[in-house]
Order: C-alpha cells, then sequence, then structure tokens
C-alpha cells in the first residue's frame, strides 16, 4: 500500500514537472518571437492592379509614358512605367513588397502611391493616395481598376470610406474619375 501510494505521488509529481515544463518552453519560445519579432518580414501590399485610359480633350492618348511610384516608410522608391496603347488603356500589376519595418513597435509607415503621365513638359496626376494599411484596400482597388483619365479634368480631392476600416476614409487626388 505504502509504494502504491509513493508510485501514485511520483506520478503526480512527474506530470506537474513535465506540465510546467511544457509550459516554460512555450512560453519562452512565444517570448523570444516577440523579442525577435522586429526580425520577421511582413508582406506589405504597395498597390493592386491598375486598369486606366488616358485621353485628351476626349481623344485616347497613344503611345504616352505613364509612371507609377511606390514607397513604404523611408525605403527606396520603387518606380516604374507603361506606355498607353492604340486606345490610351495602360496596366500596371499589383505591387507588393517584404519588410520588417511592420515588426517595430515605433513604425508608422506610410505607403505611398503616385501613378503620374508627362505631356508637352507638363505632370498630370493621375492618382495620389497615401495610407497607413499594409494590406489591401477594397475600396482603393475598385476605383483603380477603372480610371478614366482625361487631362482636360481639373485635379480633385476625393474622399471615400474604407470597406475594412468603415469608421476610416481614404483620400486621394487625382484628374481621373472611375
Amino acid at each position: 500500500m505504502l509504494i502504491r501510494n509513493v508510485r501514485k505521488k511520483i506520478s503526480a509529481i512527474s506530470f506537474v514537472a513535465l506540465l510546467s515544463i511544457f509550459i516554460i518552453i512555450n512560453f519562452t519560445a512565444q517570448a523570444n518571437a516577440n523579442m525577435f519579432g522586429f526580425l520577421k518580414k511582413y508582406d506589405v501590399h504597395l498597390s493592386p492592379v491598375v486598369e486606366g485610359k488616358v485621353l485628351f480633350d476626349g481623344k485616347p492618348l497613344i503611345e504616352q509614358k505613364i509612371i507609377r511610384s511606390l514607397t513604404y516608410g523611408d525605403d527606396e522608391e520603387q518606380i516604374e512605367t507603361v506606355t498607353s496603347d492604340h486606345d490610351g488603356s495602360f496596366h500596371f500589376p499589383e505591387k507588393n513588397i517584404r519588410s520588417r519595418r511592420p515588426g517595430s513597435m515605433f513604425d508608422e509607415s506610410t505607403v505611398r502611391q503616385i501613378i503620374l503621365i508627362k505631356k508637352n513638359n507638363k505632370e498630370y496626376l493621375l492618382w495620389y493616395s497615401n495610407t497607413l494599411d499594409i494590406k489591401p484596400a477594397q475600396a482603393i482597388s475598385k476605383r483603380l481598376l477603372s480610371l478614366q483619365c482625361d487631362l482636360d479634368n481639373s485635379e480633385k480631392a476625393f474622399e471615400f470610406p474604407s470597406i475594412e476600416h468603415p469608421k476610416l476614409n481614404h483620400f486621394t487626388d487625382s484628374i481621373c474619375r472611375w
């Protein structure tokens, strides 16, 4: 009887010890992951697909260079150019990067996107936006899929609601309409 009670106590102590070791290892691993989270790379969405058409006085602008500039925080600016086709249409692919910056607890970096066209030594702003969000924004994606840009349009500031964060709005400047 005494031996059976000793075995039960040893089994209980062993179980508690193993459980304690498991909890300590798990907590330590989590603490290390959080402590070194700044070393992790995160996906940062710089731009959705862009589909648009450039016009001048209602007529397509053919073979015009359109420039897209993307930045995240003070990372290197990424510049891409495309040429409008026979009906003034242009296309930029989706753009994502990997960055450690979102892992910093002090990070307040923004994603900045500029799309412009130069004609007759003048720049026309097709799109400008700045956002804190590193994930795709549906409201922005929807508008960038249908840019109708007539160089005769005046530049206008737009405000529209965020689908992902209903209490926040997106802001953009553009000569384009959608």
